[in-house]
Protein backbone atom coordinates (compact mmCIF):
# COMPACT_ATOMS: atom_id res chain seq x y z
CA UNK A 1 0.00 0.00 0.00
CA UNK A 2 1.23 3.47 -0.90
CA UNK A 3 0.83 5.20 2.47
CA UNK A 4 1.56 8.65 1.05
CA UNK A 5 -1.26 8.35 -1.49
CA UNK A 6 -3.65 7.07 1.17
CA UNK A 7 -2.83 9.92 3.56
CA UNK A 8 -3.27 12.55 0.84
CA UNK A 9 -6.71 11.14 -0.07
CA UNK A 10 -7.82 11.04 3.57
CA UNK A 11 -6.59 14.56 4.28
CA UNK A 12 -8.42 15.85 1.20
CA UNK A 13 -11.65 14.35 2.52
CA UNK A 14 -11.41 15.97 5.92
CA UNK A 15 -10.26 19.32 4.55
CA UNK A 16 -13.47 19.28 2.50
CA UNK A 17 -15.72 18.52 5.45
CA UNK A 18 -14.12 20.52 8.24
CA UNK A 19 -11.07 22.62 9.09
CA UNK A 20 -7.90 20.56 9.28
CA UNK A 21 -6.75 19.80 12.81
CA UNK A 22 -3.01 20.09 13.54
CA UNK A 23 -2.92 16.59 15.00
CA UNK A 24 -4.29 14.91 11.88
CA UNK A 25 -1.02 14.53 9.98
CA UNK A 26 0.82 12.99 12.92
CA UNK A 27 -2.12 10.73 13.72
CA UNK A 28 -2.34 9.44 10.16
CA UNK A 29 1.39 8.75 10.02
CA UNK A 30 1.15 6.72 13.23
CA UNK A 31 -1.74 4.51 12.11
CA UNK A 32 -1.07 0.88 11.27
CA UNK A 33 -1.65 -0.05 7.63
CA UNK A 34 -5.00 -1.70 8.38
CA UNK A 35 -6.45 1.37 10.11
CA UNK A 36 -5.05 3.72 7.48
CA UNK A 37 -6.65 1.61 4.76
CA UNK A 38 -9.95 1.71 6.65
CA UNK A 39 -9.90 5.52 6.53
CA UNK A 40 -8.97 5.43 2.84
CA UNK A 41 -11.99 3.22 2.15
CA UNK A 42 -14.14 5.54 4.26
CA UNK A 43 -13.06 8.46 2.08
CA UNK A 44 -14.11 6.51 -1.01
CA UNK A 45 -17.50 5.70 0.54
CA UNK A 46 -18.20 9.30 1.53
CA UNK A 47 -17.43 10.46 -2.01
CA UNK A 48 -19.68 7.75 -3.44
CA UNK A 49 -22.64 8.65 -1.22
CA UNK A 50 -22.25 12.28 -2.23
CA UNK A 51 -22.41 11.21 -5.88
CA UNK A 52 -25.57 9.21 -5.12
CA UNK A 53 -27.36 12.38 -4.03
CA UNK A 54 -26.78 12.44 -0.29
CA UNK A 55 -25.44 15.36 1.75
CA UNK A 56 -22.77 14.48 4.31
CA UNK A 57 -21.24 16.36 7.22
CA UNK A 58 -18.49 15.40 9.64
CA UNK A 59 -19.17 15.47 13.38
CA UNK A 60 -16.14 15.62 15.65
CA UNK A 61 -12.91 17.48 16.24
CA UNK A 62 -10.34 14.94 15.11
CA UNK A 63 -9.85 11.41 13.85
CA UNK A 64 -9.79 8.92 16.68
CA UNK A 65 -10.22 5.17 16.55
CA UNK A 66 -11.54 3.04 19.36
CA UNK A 67 -9.11 0.52 20.80
CA UNK A 68 -11.60 -2.23 19.93
CA UNK A 69 -14.96 -2.50 18.15
CA UNK A 70 -17.97 -1.53 20.20
CA UNK A 71 -21.29 0.26 20.28
CA UNK A 72 -22.43 3.47 18.63
CA UNK A 73 -21.79 6.72 20.46
CA UNK A 74 -22.62 10.01 18.79
CA UNK A 75 -19.78 11.54 20.82
CA UNK A 76 -17.38 9.54 18.60
CA UNK A 77 -16.27 11.12 15.31
CA UNK A 78 -18.69 10.16 12.53
CA UNK A 79 -20.45 11.39 9.40
CA UNK A 80 -24.10 12.41 9.25
CA UNK A 81 -26.01 11.50 6.09
CA UNK A 82 -29.00 13.49 4.85
CA UNK A 83 -31.17 13.24 1.78
CA UNK A 84 -30.34 16.19 -0.47
CA UNK A 85 -32.49 19.20 0.40
CA UNK A 86 -33.47 17.88 3.83
CA UNK A 87 -32.19 18.87 7.27
CA UNK A 88 -33.06 15.48 8.78
CA UNK A 89 -30.25 13.04 9.55
CA UNK A 90 -31.34 9.69 8.09
CA UNK A 91 -28.12 7.74 8.62
CA UNK A 92 -24.75 8.02 10.32
CA UNK A 93 -21.42 6.49 9.31
CA UNK A 94 -19.29 4.95 12.04
CA UNK A 95 -16.18 2.77 12.04
CA UNK A 96 -15.43 -0.31 14.15
CA UNK A 97 -18.96 -1.17 15.26
CA UNK A 98 -20.48 -4.40 16.51
CA UNK A 99 -24.07 -5.18 15.48
CA UNK A 100 -26.76 -7.45 16.89
CA UNK A 101 -27.09 -10.36 14.49
CA UNK A 102 -30.08 -11.78 12.66
CA UNK A 103 -29.51 -15.06 14.51
CA UNK A 104 -29.77 -13.34 17.87
CA UNK A 105 -33.00 -11.71 16.73
CA UNK A 106 -34.47 -15.09 15.73
CA UNK A 107 -33.40 -16.98 18.85
CA UNK A 108 -34.24 -14.16 21.23
CA UNK A 109 -31.26 -14.89 23.45
CA UNK A 110 -27.63 -13.80 23.31
CA UNK A 111 -24.24 -15.34 23.94
CA UNK A 112 -20.84 -14.51 22.46
CA UNK A 113 -22.17 -15.32 18.97
CA UNK A 114 -24.83 -12.60 19.14
CA UNK A 115 -22.71 -9.77 17.76
CA UNK A 116 -20.29 -9.35 14.88
CA UNK A 117 -17.90 -6.53 14.01
CA UNK A 118 -18.10 -4.39 10.90
CA UNK A 119 -15.31 -2.02 9.85
CA UNK A 120 -17.53 0.72 8.39
CA UNK A 121 -21.29 0.95 8.85
CA UNK A 122 -24.03 3.26 7.55
CA UNK A 123 -26.83 2.95 10.09
CA UNK A 124 -30.05 4.55 11.28
CA UNK A 125 -29.13 3.77 14.90
CA UNK A 126 -27.84 6.66 17.00
CA UNK A 127 -26.78 4.73 20.11
CA UNK A 128 -26.07 1.22 21.49
CA UNK A 129 -25.32 -1.76 19.23
CA UNK A 130 -27.28 -1.45 15.98
CA UNK A 131 -29.63 -4.27 15.05
CA UNK A 132 -29.16 -6.12 11.77
CA UNK A 133 -32.16 -4.31 10.26
CA UNK A 134 -30.82 -0.85 11.17
CA UNK A 135 -27.88 -1.15 8.78
CA UNK A 136 -28.20 0.35 5.29
CA UNK A 137 -24.66 -0.34 4.08
CA UNK A 138 -21.53 -1.85 5.54
CA UNK A 139 -17.96 -2.34 4.41
CA UNK A 140 -15.35 -4.88 5.41
CA UNK A 141 -11.78 -3.75 4.69
CA UNK A 142 -8.98 -6.20 3.89
CA UNK A 143 -5.53 -4.63 3.70
CA UNK A 144 -3.72 -7.92 3.05
CA UNK A 145 -1.13 -8.71 0.40
CA UNK A 146 -2.47 -12.21 -0.25
CA UNK A 147 -6.22 -12.43 -0.83
CA UNK A 148 -7.51 -15.96 -0.18
CA UNK A 149 -10.82 -17.81 -0.25
CA UNK A 150 -10.90 -17.69 3.57
CA UNK A 151 -11.64 -13.96 3.34
CA UNK A 152 -14.68 -14.69 1.17
CA UNK A 153 -15.86 -17.36 3.64
CA UNK A 154 -15.56 -14.83 6.46
CA UNK A 155 -17.64 -12.13 4.78
CA UNK A 156 -20.26 -14.66 3.67
CA UNK A 157 -20.73 -15.51 7.35
CA UNK A 158 -21.13 -11.86 8.33
CA UNK A 159 -23.55 -11.30 5.45
CA UNK A 160 -25.68 -14.22 6.61
CA UNK A 161 -26.13 -12.51 9.98
CA UNK A 162 -27.47 -9.35 8.33
CA UNK A 163 -30.30 -10.61 6.13
CA UNK A 164 -32.27 -13.36 4.43
CA UNK A 165 -31.68 -14.19 0.78
CA UNK A 166 -34.60 -12.93 -1.30
CA UNK A 167 -35.53 -11.78 -4.82
CA UNK A 168 -33.81 -8.55 -5.80
CA UNK A 169 -35.37 -5.35 -4.51
CA UNK A 170 -34.37 -1.70 -4.13
CA UNK A 171 -31.66 -1.23 -1.53
CA UNK A 172 -32.37 0.69 1.66
CA UNK A 173 -30.38 3.67 0.42
CA UNK A 174 -32.25 3.60 -2.90
CA UNK A 175 -35.60 3.62 -1.08
CA UNK A 176 -34.74 6.88 0.70
CA UNK A 177 -33.66 8.59 -2.52
CA UNK A 178 -30.21 7.36 -3.49
CA UNK A 179 -29.47 7.35 -7.23
CA UNK A 180 -28.75 5.56 -9.44
CA UNK A 181 -30.97 2.79 -8.03
CA UNK A 182 -29.26 -0.27 -6.57
CA UNK A 183 -31.01 -3.62 -6.26
CA UNK A 184 -30.01 -6.18 -3.64
CA UNK A 185 -31.07 -9.86 -3.30
CA UNK A 186 -31.63 -9.58 0.44
CA UNK A 187 -34.23 -8.84 3.11
CA UNK A 188 -33.61 -6.34 4.61
CA UNK A 189 -31.87 -5.05 1.45
CA UNK A 190 -28.69 -3.67 2.99
CA UNK A 191 -25.67 -3.13 0.76
CA UNK A 192 -22.53 -5.06 1.67
CA UNK A 193 -19.06 -4.35 0.33
CA UNK A 194 -15.71 -6.04 0.68
CA UNK A 195 -12.92 -3.55 -0.06
CA UNK A 196 -9.60 -5.25 -0.78
CA UNK A 197 -6.11 -4.10 -1.64
CA UNK A 198 -4.91 -7.26 -3.43
CA UNK A 199 -5.94 -7.50 -7.10
CA UNK A 200 -6.42 -11.25 -6.72
CA UNK A 201 -9.67 -10.45 -4.92
CA UNK A 202 -11.23 -9.79 -8.35
CA UNK A 203 -11.07 -13.56 -8.95
CA UNK A 204 -13.78 -14.08 -6.30
CA UNK A 205 -16.49 -11.68 -7.46
CA UNK A 206 -19.34 -13.75 -8.91
CA UNK A 207 -20.52 -16.13 -6.18
CA UNK A 208 -20.65 -13.48 -3.39
CA UNK A 209 -22.68 -11.25 -5.72
CA UNK A 210 -25.54 -13.77 -5.51
CA UNK A 211 -25.84 -12.83 -1.83
CA UNK A 212 -25.59 -9.08 -2.32
CA UNK A 213 -21.86 -8.79 -1.62
CA UNK A 214 -19.85 -6.42 -3.81
CA UNK A 215 -16.08 -6.88 -3.98
CA UNK A 216 -14.28 -3.61 -4.68
CA UNK A 217 -10.57 -3.34 -5.39
CA UNK A 218 -9.29 -0.14 -3.77
CA UNK A 219 -5.55 0.37 -3.72
CA UNK A 220 -3.88 3.67 -2.79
Amino acid sequence: MDRVTAIVAIQALFVKYRATQPSDAALLQALANGKLYELFVLADLVEELGNRGFTLSFVGKDLKFKASPGMIKTSDPHFEVRVSGSCTVVYRIFVDIEFNTLGQNIVGDADDSGRHEIDIVVTSASSRYPNHDEIALCVECKCVANFTKNIVKEVLGVRRELCFLSPKRDSILTMVGGTPPVQIPANPPSEFRLAHIDKKGTNYVHSPRAFGIELKHLEP
